[in-house]
């Protein structure tokens, strides 16, 4: 009689709610690890985002920083006079020491940096940072003409040429506007009477893909405009698609986790940043400013 075959037992492994077998993991510690791991993630993400938006801020300072010793280069050997900012009749030249007529390169002479180049060592690349500068690969593939026109348009940083070397396009070098609202705008460094507050650069933006074309935004405008001049200039509230609502001022950085800010030269060679709201101080733009909400006015009889 043969005997009988063992009878096969089947290992049966039962998992019970908040137990664990065989060493693996549960669930609720799966879940935990991945929230981990993302958490973990997002924190090294951000520390990235904050240092490259810090380091291409300290880029875009230097860059400003340079401007404004180039700024007061032109001033020194101008015997004190300051940089116009929009103007005819001002002499341009080019690296060769020739000079870049208004009807060679229409209307771009008239912007300041075609005149600042030679202080800058006609290395018009340096008058972009940050994210302009891969505009610096569209200026070199451009005809000579057209890459100084590009150059005088949309360089990083915008002047305060209303108030600070005169633009003809709000009343610079006119006897009419001089004799109704006085020397509104500085014209020599002995002017100014608060050089460590008084703008003359801003990082800059604009509507513009060429000048009077509507489009997306584009970093980098030649003229950045006061709050106020004889009548008001900005929007009462920022739009971040529209240039014009903020005097082309573009306050592409961020400091802190969260606050906007533009960069800013001043007269004396400062360099800092400042948000939008702390920009609408006319103080900060003019030199006879007298309050925060001041407007430019006629003089008396």
């Amino acid at each position: 009689m043969m005997s009988p075959l063992p009878s096969r037992k089947t290992s049966v492994c039962i998992l019970r709610s908040g137990g664990r077998s065989g060493g693996g993991f549960t669930i609720v510690e799966l879940l935990t690890g991945i929230a981990a791991i993302a958490i973990l993630i997002a924190l090294v993400i951000h520390a990235a985002t904050s240092v490259r938006s810090a380091s291409e801020r300290a880029s875009e300072m230097a860059s400003a920083r340079s401007l404004g010793i180039a700024w007061a280069g032109y001033a020194t050997d101008h015997r004190g006079a300051v940089l116009p900012g929009y103007a005819s009749g001002f002499e341009a030249v080019d690296a060769n020491g020739g000079s870049i007529a208004t009807q060679t390169v229409p209307i771009a002479a008239k912007r300041w940096p075609l005149r600042l180049a030679p202080y800058l060592g006609h290395d018009l690349v340096s008058l972009y940072s940050g994210t302009a500068r891969d505009y610096a690969t569209e200026i070199a593939s451009l005809p000579t003409d057209d890459s100084l026109y590009v150059v005088s348009a949309f360089p990083s940083f915008g002047m305060n040429s209303v108030f600070v070397g005169g633009d003809e396009n709000f009343g610079g070098f006119s006897g009419i506007f001089l004799e109704t609202f006085g020397r509104f705008y500085a014209q020599r460094l002995s002017n100014v009477r608060r050089p460590d507050q008084l703008i003359v650069f801003a990082s800059s933006r604009t509507n513009e893909s060429n000048p009077g074309s509507s489009g997306p935004i584009r970093e980098g405008f030649f003229r950045v405009l006061p709050p106020a001049w004889t009548g008001s200039l900005w929007d009462e509230e920022f739009d971040p698609e529209d240039a014009a609502s903020a005097g082309f001022v573009s306050p592409r950085h961020r400091q802190g986790d969260s606050e906007e800010v533009a960069i800013v030269t001043t007269v004396d060679g400062g360099v800092s940043t400042s948000t939008i709201d702390e920009l609408r101080d006319l103080r900060r733009w003019s030199n006879i400013a007298d309050a925060p909400d001041w407007i430019m006015e006629p003089l008396g009889p």
